[in-house]
This record gives C-alpha cells, structure tokens and sequence, in this order.
C-alpha cells in the first residue's frame, strides 16, 4: 500500500482526463461537421525556421463567438489547428484567457498580451526585422489590436504556431 495514491491525486486525474476527454469529443464532433479543406498546402510540413505565410481562410459560417472553450475549438480547427494540437490549444486559450476574447495583460512586454490565446505585443509591433510587425507583414491583423477579436487573435496563434511550434507560450508545457 505504500506506493497508492491518495485519493485527491486520484480525483484531480479522473477530473482531468474527463475534460480532455470532453473536449476531445466537442473537438472531433465539430470538426466532422466541418468541411473538409480542399487546399493540400493546408496539410504541407512546416519547419522551425520556415515563416508562414498566411492565406486567406475559406469562408465558413461559425455562430456568434460568446467565449466558450467550445467555440476556441471550432475556432482553432477553422482557421487550420491541426486535430492533433487542439487539446494543446484549449489548455493554452484555458491557461491564458479562461476562453474569453478580451483577456488583456498589460503587464507583459511589448504593449502587452491581448485576447483569447494573449498574443503578446513583440508579434504585431514593428521592430528591425518587420518593420511593420511580423502579424501585418503577414496580412493577419492591421493593428494589435485586432488581436481582441477571437478569429483573427485563432488565426494569429495558429500562423505563430506554424512558424514557432508552443515555444512562445509557457503554458503549452
């Protein structure tokens, strides 16, 4: 008996797994409903060093954005998360905004962290290698701003995702 887990441990997991697996259901439930993407560069490889290049995303009709986990889910996989990053996605979303699109750390560097994924400021500030800032010069937001609304804020976690992998999000880990 020496080496049984005591039963909070053993409750904290159970809970844990029950809501990765709820959101691993919501996620794949939405995503079967979804179509599917037409565009094989969507699919292609990313290396570490390679900068993304955004592309316009399909047009698709999503309800109303009200701040649940659920629609960060849609959202994610919409705007081309690949399934397999999307319980990383919601335990960042969860760990930095609690879901919610007006989540504001003014406290970070570089004008802050803004939205559901806070995107810090160092993406959409202009600096000596973008001039503009990397989030403008790759034709996902015009100001920092911007970043308070949930699907350009998905649509820049996923661009910086592609060029970064979590690196940039401590709560990733």
């Amino acid at each position: 008996m020496a080496n049984a887990l005591p039963v909070r441990e053993i409750m904290t997991l159970a809970i844990k797994a029950a809501f990765t697996a709820l959101f691993t259901l919501t996620a794949a439930g939405i995503a079967y409903l979804l179509p599917m993407p037409t565009d094989p560069a969507l699919d292609r490889h990313v290396s570490p060093t390679t900068v993304y290049v955004a592309t316009p995303p399909t047009t698709t009709t999503l309800p109303p954005y009200v701040g649940t986990c659920e629609q960060v889910a849609v959202l994610a996989l919409a705007e081309g998360l690949p399934q397999d990053q999307l319980d990383t996605a919601l335990k960042v979303a969860w760990r930095e905004s609690l879901c919610t699109e007006d989540a504001f750390n003014g406290t970070d560097t570089k004008t802050g962290s803004r939205g559901i994924y806070q995107i810090n400021g160092a993406w959409c500030v202009p600096n000596e290698y973008w001039p503009i800032g990397w989030l403008q010069a790759n034709g996902i937001l015009e100001t920092c701003d911007d970043l308070f609304d949930p699907t350009i804020n998905t649509r820049a976690m996923v661009a910086i995702w592609r060029n970064s992998g979590w690196i940039p999000w401590n709560t990733a880990k």
